[in-house]
């Protein structure tokens, strides 16, 4: 939804009031490294010049044409050639923190489309993919369980299987005759997925059959910024109901933080020009920035990679001239059409110990962070619902695709709409305008069109469930307001036993303040399912 939260309100605040400059622009902070992160350096990649699609007509244009033309800003790039030809099969996706990830039990996901659940071998150690089906009667694995000897095994037949796919044991199979071999059978494998760990990340290669390719291809990599002692880092992932395409297109556009996060990671008062530039691009992707202070740099890399670094230079009273550094590095994995699952991994080298984190002085939780992450994701939500409904029925209304239409549906007229321009060039030129879905499954409504506000903004299914400090925090919420509620019912039910009148009125007061308290956690646990967002009602 909208942009990537994961920035912390406080700091926004604190950052823009010390530069004058610099908060107009866009400092959202989305946050999102982890923990163990494997050093690695990220490929540079060939420049090319990028440029959107020429006019479809040769006539000289007319004075309401030239017009128009002068406000699609950014709307054609020129492109260098190039022999690599994108395909969307032929990447590694990222589709969890691995952190959030239970190795105890089955876990879901969509990717591409294909219904797939990972689970943790434990005699090989690894996390694994499977198709989420059985091959016995195609019964969802991700139903399943461990079994005493760490297989996988299916819930309806009990069925289990290897790291490798290799089925082990079939308890219906008679021990001798042509029933003993066939848990030997190609046909009793489960069909597996190439899988990788980095940077506390689980990617999923999305062929089966693309074992070499996944072992030649390197899983796209967070800057080494993320490795340095002087940055303090933050993750967080939720699960959206809207497409790759708007969210990729919500991501490349820093320009919307300052209004659609007022008083998060914005301020609609410090709004002003942002002058992007795309230097380069091609299959690859895209890469451009800004001039000023602060500068934003930003880079799309195909299919789902985009990193924002905004460096701001600040003077302090004490310390004097800083170069203030936030990465915002969001991935955005297409689950399945109108869903996507966003990544954020952000990092910056100062007020480190706002930011959840190993060391003694980072006394933030993670827990907490992600409700301000939450209220970013929030603030994007309806009107990126809203959005896509209406692209939905422009594409109903014509057969032309919606991506070489944008500039005829929408009004572009300034330069900060340059990477949502870029992105949408690209995903013409070389994203075949959405991705290649592998599964070709009854066709669906897409959740936006028929979802209500409120579970569009349910945090609970979307974040909570998936998210191991949230669920774990949302879960000792719960355990204390029990606690204080039984506590509360005990002082006034001892209230008016002792004789004495000063300790019935401490008693009284226990009560009321063990009732104010778990009143207060029921509140609190709001911030883990649903908190509505009125964007008018923030002044």
């Amino acid at each position: 939804m909208a942009v990537f939260p994961a920035t912390t309100a406080s700091i926004a605040h604190i950052a823009t009031s010390f530069i004058a400059s610099s908060q107009t622009s866009k400092t959202h902070l989305f946050r999102s490294p982890r923990k163990n992160l494997t050093p690695r350096r990220i490929t540079k990649l060939t420049p090319l010049h990028v440029a959107a699609p020429p006019s479809s007509s040769s006539a000289p244009p007319t004075s309401d044409q030239k017009q128009d033309e002068e406000y699609r800003v950014g709307d054609e790039f020129g492109e260098e050639s190039s022999d690599y030809k994108f395909s969307w099969k032929d990447h590694w996706y990222p589709v969890s923190l691995v952190e959030d990830l239970d190795p105890a039990l089955p876990n879901p996901f969509q990717l591409l489309g294909r219904d797939l659940m990972l689970w943790f071998d434990k005699g090989r150690n690894e996390w694994v993919a499977f198709d989420d089906k059985c091959p016995h009667r195609l019964a969802p694995l991700s139903e399943g369980r461990m079994d005493e000897n760490g297989h996988l095994q299916c819930s309806y037949h009990g069925w289990s299987f290897d790291g490798c796919g290799s089925c082990t044991r079939i308890p219906q199979a008679a021990s001798q005759g042509p029933e003993a071999h066939a848990v030997q059978s190609p046909r009793a494998c489960a069909t597996r997925f190439p899988t990788m760990v980095s940077q506390g990340l689980l990617f999923v290669w999305p062929d089966e059959n693309g074992q070499e390719r996944a072992s030649a291809a390197k899983p796209p990599m967070l800057p080494d910024d993320f490795e340095k002692p002087e940055f303090a880092t933050v993750n967080i992932q939720r699960d959206l109901f809207y497409g790759y395409d708007t969210l990729m297109e919500n991501v490349s556009d820093p320009s919307h933080i300052d209004f659609a996060h007022h008083k998060v990671t914005g301020r609609r008062d410090r709004a002003k020009p942002l002058p992007f530039k795309v230097e380069s691009s091609g299959p690859w992707g895209f890469g451009g920035s800004n001039e000023g202070n602060p500068k934003i740099s930003a880079k799309f890399v195909a299919p789902c990679y985009y990193m924002n670094k905004i460096e701001i230079d600040t003077k302090l009273p004490i310390v004097g001239e800083q170069k203030w550094k936030i990465w915002i590095c969001s991935f955005n994995v297409p689950m399945a059409p109108g869903k996507t699952r966003s990544i954020v991994c952000s990092a910056r080298n100062f007020f480190q110990f706002t930011v959840p984190g190993p060391a003694w002085w980072q006394v933030v939780p993670r827990w907490y962070e992600h409700w301000i992450s939450n209220k970013v994701y929030d603030g994007d939500m309806i009107v990126l619902q809203g959005q896509e409904k209406i692209f939905l029925s422009k594409s109903m209304e014509s057969s032309e695709d919606v991506n070489k239409q944008y500039t005829k549906l929408t009004f572009t007229p300034t330069q900060a709409d340059r990477f949502v321009l870029a992105f949408r060039n690209w995903l013409t030129r070389h994203g075949n305008s959405q991705p290649e879905w592998l599964s070709s499954g009854v066709q669906q409504s897409l959740p936006s069109t028929v979802l209500s506000k409120r579970q569009m903004l349910d945090r609970f299914e979307q974040h909570t469930l998936k998210c191991s400090s949230c669920k774990q925090a949302y879960t000792s919420f719960q355990t204390w307001q029990k606690i204080l509620i039984g506590t509360t019912v005990v002082f006034c039910a001892t209230t008016g036993i002792p004789s004495n009148i000063q300790f019935r009125v401490v008693l009284a007061v226990l009560a009321l303040v063990s009732a104010g308290l778990a009143y207060q956690l029921h509140e609190l646990q709001k911030n883990f399912v649903f908190v509505d967002y009125v964007h008018a009602e923030i002044d």
